[in-house]
């Protein structure tokens, strides 16, 4: 090889070289990113409307929901929606009451106080498993019914105070398809006491619900009770109204709870609430599955004539078997939040969720919401869970510090119910 063609290849070889250097310099001295940082906070104190956990317990009920994968995401939710806390209480009211009553009582008849002239009386048929299988009792006709007024204790039968008959079909027709008849009193019908009897004999251990709506009646009663009710809580309490009256109450109370089973509570009074004793062995429903339910019922007298009313509401019975500790972690990178990871102290193995809202401050120095993080996971014990903060969402919020965390809520999965919810969290 010539001199000059070898010159030309080192100079070639060279000036590649050379660019090869110079392609890396720029990543070279590109600014790295900054080193994440850890800061502790201590969560704020409840307020009103606030849940808490106090004492922890163990279920040994089988979960709901046993998936052990975990799943963690959080989305962008809009700045100035309204962060509500979970209503405590469930509130119900009624112009109604039910009865249930056997064969061999329709077969003499049953008394029945009727406060308003416009009203229904519907019969639906019962089943009984008492024999070990289900035996449904028959459905009646309206026409094997009649409806009498009572008089000073005695029972005038000259007239049947009906004036229309719905069938089990036309029932059914209208959305109820229990087997029911119905019967819409006279408009001859005065408030009062009436009979309620059938033509054709019954079989005496037949079961029957006789279930009296007074459509338009001004005595409604109201029932306020807690939506939800810890297995450590021992009594349930509730307020109870009835409109256009003034009179004191005298109510029963009866748990249904979700496994189907029924039991009557014993009722005080305590200041202008009541509350009913839930017995140690009736505290807890044998399944997580679905609602409790108390259902009241008031026997009294307004204005000297019979008034009974029977109203109800669902709550749901739960265990407290884990609560977030005080503290939690907060992880930043260039002064902005990308996680918080709180303690989860946890009495029985199950899957707990746990969500929140990140908070962001404007130009104005005004608070707005940035998004919210949700997590689930599977815990046999004390242990973590994070919520990541999404570092784009928050980018494309425009906000910065001072951050917050609102709306913090810890759910069991397990059992589906909602343990606690922090309203105001944390300040960052």
């Amino acid at each position: 090889m010539k001199p000059s063609i070898k010159m030309a290849s080192v100079f070639a070889l060279s000036a590649l070289l050379s660019a090869c250097q110079n392609d890396e310099t720029p990543a070279e001295n590109a600014p790295e990113a900054s080193a994440v940082t850890v800061t502790q906070v201590t969560l704020l104190a409840p307020t009103s409307g606030d849940l808490t956990i106090d004492t922890l317990a163990a279920t040994e009920l089988p979960p709901v929901n046993g998936n052990r994968g975990g799943v963690s995401f959080s989305a962008p939710i809009t700045s100035a929606a309204q962060l509500v806390a979970p209503t405590q209480l469930e509130q119900s009211s009624s112009d109604q009451y039910w009865r249930t009553v056997s064969g061999a009582e329709l077969n003499k008849g049953i008394m029945l106080a009727v406060s308003q002239s416009d009203s229904v009386i519907r019969v639906a048929p019962r089943g009984d498993a008492s024999s070990g299988t289900l035996q449904h009792s028959p459905a009646i006709s309206p026409d094997q019914l009649r409806l009498y007024k009572v008089n000073k204790q005695n029972v005038d039968k000259s007239a049947s105070m009906i004036q229309s008959m719905s069938d089990p079909q036309a029932m059914a027709t209208a959305g109820i398809a229990d087997d029911s008849s119905a019967l819409r009193l006279s408009k001859q019908a005065t408030p009062g006491v009436y009979q309620l009897q059938v033509v054709r004999p019954l079989g005496a251990n037949d079961s029957y619900l006789v279930n009296v709506k007074e459509k338009g009646s001004p005595y409604r009663l109201a029932l306020s009770a807690p939506k939800r009710l810890s297995s450590q809580a021992p009594k349930l309490a509730f307020d109870l109204r009835l409109s256009n009256s003034d009179i004191d109450l005298s109510p029963t109370a009866t748990l249904k709870q979700s496994d189907g089973r029924y039991h009557r509570l014993a009722v005080v009074k305590q200041g202008d609430n009541w509350q009913a004793q839930l017995p140690d062995e009736l505290a807890m429903p044998v399944s997580n599955l679905g609602l409790s339910e108390i259902q009241v019922d008031v026997e009294t007298r307004v204005n000297g004539l019979p008034l009974i009313r029977t109203v109800k509401t669902a709550f749901k019975q739960y265990v407290p078997a884990a609560k977030l500790a005080d503290e939690a972690s907060i992880y930043w990178q260039d002064s902005k939040p990308t996680q918080a990871v709180f303690d989860l102290q946890v009495a029985s193995p199950g899957r707990y969720q746990v969500s929140a809202v990140l908070v962001g401050t404007d130009a104005q120095g005004k608070q707005a919401n940035i998004l919210r993080a949700e997590t689930a996971q599977w815990l046999d014990a004390d242990g973590q869970v994070s919520l990541s903060f999404d570092a784009e969402q928050l980018k494309a919020s425009g906000l910065g510090a001072p951050y917050a965390i609102k709306a913090l809520e810890l759910k069991d999965q397990s059992q589906m119910a909602r343990l606690s919810y922090l309203g105001e969290a944390a300040s960052l």
